[in-house]
């Protein structure tokens, strides 16, 4: 039986400091915060909206708990991907048995201790347990997965975009990719094909930037799509991070209004880029590669929006940004 996911809800993404992330998206791509931070005494987390998606920050503030165990061994980065299923605990004894993938959290039985991040008077009382998944080791990230968390009654009138918005947030487009290292792309597709249904997309897309040296396949996971590198020992800052913490988010992957003059505004916020480059020799414009995981908790990669229409098939997700008036 395949697990049947819903969109994206949320990013989490572990970081030295969660205001500071927050004030660099804000500075350079006008992100927003979409409600006030949480914190008690274990963490911090300030929501972020940038584009369509939703960043959850967390920065660590008592020494233990998963967050602060991913920051001491394995440094800032993306932690989990959080979805709804249809039955959480079908889907968790599902993943347990066959995928060997273990709780690493679950919510009900932590929420005193690592905090409610949904008011009570919000949630739905027949709701269940929400688990975080242990499959950093075979995904890249761990697997945030729950069943409906708010009562139908009081939802909000449903937004285009999961950050409550009918309109993109910022200067990015939506998102065309997470790129990630792993040891094996073909067994971590066959794992995610298995239980999620999920396919190879986007294969010319992927045909022009994968090489003998680091060869890539793009695999969907519901509406996002998961652009696997499997990189060889001198492969820059995709074999630095794969030799340091095995398979993990190596950048986030979007398109602006202007990517010279957001460019200038990583260098006014000290970020360096990792290298630019043009996806073929025809385009008039570059995309660069950001160096801000210790920042951010991921590199930013990202070009400026195509003017040209792009070939059908070429991209699974559907590329879309709001011009600036």
């Amino acid at each position: 039986m395949t697990i049947n996911l819903s969109k994206l809800a949320h990013i989490k993404v572990t970081v030295h400091n969660a205001e500071k992330a927050y004030h660099i998206l804000h500075n350079i791509f006008e992100a927003e915060k979409l409600k006030d931070d949480f914190v008690n005494s274990f963490i911090k987390v300030v929501y972020v909206g940038l584009g369509d998606f939703i960043l959850q920050f967390i920065e660590p503030i008592a020494e233990e708990g998963p967050f602060y165990d991913q920051l001491q061994t394995k440094g800032p980065g993306v932690h989990s991907l959080a979805f709804c299923v249809e039955n959480i605990e079908e889907t968790v004894e599902k993943l347990e048995k066959e995928g060997d993938i273990v709780p690493l959290l679950s919510v009900n039985s932590e929420v005193d201790k690592y905090g409610k991040l949904i008011p009570s008077e919000f949630l739905n009382p027949k709701i269940k347990t929400e688990y975080i998944m242990n499959s950093m080791e075979k995904l890249g990230f761990h697997l945030e997965l729950g069943e409906k968390p708010l009562d139908s009654e009081l939802t909000s009138p449903k937004a285009q975009y999961v950050t409550g918005r009918d309109n993109l947030i910022g200067d990015a487009s939506t998102m065309l990719h997470f790129e990630l290292v792993t040891h094996d792309k073909e067994k971590t597709y066959e794992f995610l094909h298995k239980f999620f249904g999920s396919k190879k997309v986007e294969e010319l897309f992927c045909s022009l930037i994968s090489t003998e040296v680091m060869p890539i396949v793009h695999v969907n996971l519901s509406n996002v799509v998961l652009q696997y590198c499997q990189p060889q020992p001198n492969m820059g800052t995709w074999a630095k991070i794969l030799q340091k913490n095995g398979s993990y988010v190596h950048n986030l992957n979007f398109c602006v209004d202007d990517i010279e003059k957001t460019v200038e505004k990583f260098r006014k916020e000290k970020i360096r880029r990792i290298f630019k480059l043009k996806l073929t020799p025809t385009d008039e414009t570059h995309f660069y590669m950001m160096r801000s995981l210790n920042d951010l908790g991921f590199h930013l990669e990202h070009g400026q929006m195509p003017t040209t229409p792009i070939p059908k098939g070429f991209l699974f997700t559907d590329l879309k940004k709001e011009s600036k008036k």
